[in-house]
């Protein structure tokens, strides 16, 4: 099993990378991926993106503990839910211990709970985003609005995982990426002419392309090799995580 990584500031972006990454264990068998973007017209977007992150570290680092001492693995349909809701209520109590707005708490989420034995997956989606899957590409679009997890603090968690989150169930898989919608921002970096490349070749060879793969840089390497050869660098932030089962 190979793991990529890849996130980058958009060029449109000055100051912070307003996107966030997390690759964790969550049991025998068990993973825990997810790319967060922070809404740029928040407030601190960077800091939403980031303690969204770290709360989904630390439950899955709890429920690794948790299958160890009662030695039973959840389905991960089943924990995909328990974590959602737990980081609800997580981030409900710091938003109100910290006394912030609403605005400091805006970031979307994917959210994936892979089985990497039984090569299945589990996946919550709050806003914008892709996810590919052994050469299919499924596109989550709100033009531009976002139903952020932050708007619903005050909402019975309950109701808000059954009426406000997208899901996807996945049998099996073998190729996967999750990306932040900045895989759909790629322009002109520097005004000069370069050889044409189209949105689909760049999803390609981000998400399909088989060489370098024994390189932990791959994606960097291909973000350099789309600049150098096309002159396209991502407007917005980027953000993925892709897994190649072997």
């Amino acid at each position: 099993m190979r793991f990529y990584t890849l996130t980058q500031i958009g060029e449109f972006h000055v100051n912070h990378n307003e996107d966030y990454l997390v690759i964790e264990e969550c049991g025998n068998d068990l993973k825990l991926i997810a790319v967060m973007d922070g809404c740029s017209s928040g407030m601190d977007s960077h800091f939403a993106s980031t303690l969204v992150g770290k709360i989904l570290r630390k439950l899955a680092k709890q429920e690794s503990y948790r299958e160890f001492a009662e030695n039973k693995q959840k389905d991960v349909k089943d924990l995909s839910k328990s974590i959602t809701l737990k980081l609800f209520d997580d981030l409900g109590d710091l938003y109100r211990q910290l006394d912030l707005n609403s605005d400091e708490v805006l970031t979307t989420l994917i959210l994936g709970i892979l089985n990497t034995k039984k090569k299945k997956a589990e996946f919550i989606i709050i806003g914008d985003g892709l996810i590919h899957i052994d050469g299919e590409n499924f596109e989550y679009e709100n033009d531009n609005k976002p139903d952020y997890i932050g708007y619903h603090l005050n909402m019975d968690k309950n109701v808000w995982f059954e009426e406000k989150t997208s899901k996807m169930s996945i049998e099996y898989f073998s190729d996967l990426t999750i990306s932040t919608d900045g895989i759909f921002t790629f322009m002109n970096h520097d005004g000069k002419s370069y050889q044409k490349i189209s949105e689909a070749e760049i999803f390609y060879k981000f998400f399909n392309d088989k060489g370098n793969l024994n390189n932990p840089n791959k994606l960097k390497l291909t973000l350099i090799e789309i600049k150098e050869e096309y002159g396209l660098m991502p407007s917005d932030d980027l953000s993925m995580i892709r897994i190649l089962l072997e």
